[in-house]
């Protein structure tokens, strides 16, 4: 159990990285100090400060929401300046000296690779579906309009006026069902500028990456789901690795391996893929739903369903136990080597607790809900509803084995986020979000084994 700003415990300097009247949301922090955050900008002709927070974002009216990084001391908007953006960007993940994020692009801009999604087979079920549901699956939709088309205003006078009738209530739930185009998987690197990833051809989310590829999932349509599609770097094309009409949801990547969960047609099971051999295999079996995995090195943990109470599980050289013990709830896995963190609700709130590579260790224990934690590099960073009242911002390194509460505020912090033994996450003050930043004040005499 932690006491919050024991004697001894590690200090931390703390700064703000955004616009203090900004609206800065989602931060992500990489291993090698590369923060990144969604934003807004500035609105044209609004002049500011070339560097620092000043230079950061605008208020929430502004028209863009961008991307930012801080590199070097310095805030830079990375996506403004791309005319191929019609001026949405969000979801950012900071992996090494890279960010994957979503884009908006406009119809007309070029870039991405290319793919065909493959369609399984329909089943008699599906078949039926579409029989009992005509409306919903017919007449096909014609091909969207490129930008040019759509700002066209030379068409014909006989042209047929818009309709208004059954088919126009069709079309939202076809758009519906196709999927139909929206953000699409990008790349920013420093000194490289943006990589188009997807060919905005279809709706692209959830992306995950390490040096070694990149995972997101792509919709299928209603009522059909999502597959999992992989890019390597240096590779010119997409690749699908799942093909059925249901769903494959929630990537996370680290290294070589990429895990997710599938439904295999009674319930959610989780799956592995390799970069390295293409190899995929399904690592779980049961009745029972798997969700939610986190990989590292091999080890994989996940939130499991065998009873009405959500449990963590945990897998290492082909083996898995359970290792959440007497608590309910269980969820929002992270790992780091052989050791996982997960918020679980001890039947009187939610608390932090902490696997240590051979045990479960109940890391708080008060009468406040603590919940999101994320570990690595030797730190635990998690919210606490600190009096039961706003979120604030703790820290616990595993190396003195002491927590620290880095917020003392009347706002709400949140999404904290760790790597190379810095904290990143978002304040929600009176006029807009703010990204900080917690750094050591002196560095460890040697790494957390």
């Amino acid at each position: 159990m932690v006491s919050a700003g024991a004697a001894g415990a590690r200090e931390f300097s703390i700064q703000p990285l955004s616009d203090p009247k900004g609206n800065a949301r989602t931060p992500t922090i990489g291993e090698t100090g590369l923060i990144a955050w969604q934003g807004y900008s500035r609105p044209e002709g609004e002049s500011g400060s070339a560097t620092g927070p000043a230079a950061a974002e605008s208020s929430p009216g502004s028209s863009r929401s961008d991307i930012y990084v801080w590199q070097d001391g310095q805030a830079q908007n990375v996506t403004q300046s791309d005319s191929d953006i019609s001026g949405r960007s969000q979801q950012p993940v900071a992996v090494g000296d890279a960010v994957v994020f979503l884009a908006w692009y406009k119809d007309n801009a070029g870039g991405g690779y290319p793919f065909t999604l493959t369609l399984p087979p329909k089943t008699d079920e599906m078949r039926a579906m579409e029989a009992d549901y005509p409306s919903l699956f017919d007449p096909p939709l014609p091909a969207p309009l490129s930008a040019l088309e759509a700002a066209d205003t030379n068409a014909p006078a006989d042209a047929s006026p818009p309709e208004t009738g059954t088919g126009a209530k069709i079309a939202p739930y076809q758009n519906w069902r196709s999927s139909g185009k929206a953000g699409d998987v990008a790349v920013y690197r420093p000194g490289k500028g943006i990589e188009r990833i997807s060919p905005g051809t279809r709706h692209f989310c959830s992306p995950a990456m390490s040096d070694a590829g990149l995972a997101f999932q792509c919709a299928r349509g209603w009522p059909y789901g999502y597959e999992m599609l992989v890019w390597r770097p240096g590779a010119t094309n997409l690749v699908q690795i799942t093909t059925n009409y249901y769903y494959a949801l929630n990537p996370d990547v680290h290294g070589n391996e990429l895990v997710f969960q599938a439904w295999d047609g009674f319930d959610y099971e989780i799956y592995r893929y390799r970069f390295d051999t293409g190899h995929l295999e399904q690592i779980t079996n049961n009745q029972f739903d798997d969700v939610s995995p986190v990989v590292w090195d091999g080890r994989v943990a996940w939130v499991a369903h065998p009873t009405v109470t959500a449990e963590i599980f945990y897998m290492v050289d082909g083996a898995i136990r359970k290792i959440s013990e007497g608590t309910q709830d269980n969820a929002a896995p992270s790992i780091w080597k052989d050791r996982v963190v997960w918020q679980g609700y001890d039947d009187t709130d939610l608390e932090i607790y902490y696997f240590n590579g051979r045990r479960a260790i109940k890391l708080t224990s008060n009468t406040w809900d603590d919940m999101a934690p994320r570990i690595r590099d030797g730190l635990i960073a998690w919210m606490s509803y600190v009096d039961n009242w706003d979120a604030e911002i703790m820290a616990f390194d595993l190396s003195d084995n002491l927590a620290v509460q880095l917020t003392n505020n009347e706002f709400e912090d949140s999404y904290p986020q760790t790597a190379g033994e810095k904290i990143v996450w978002q304040t929600i003050g009176a006029e807009g979000a703010v990204v900080y930043l917690a750094e050591p004040a002196v560095p460890r005499a040697a790494p957390v084994d």
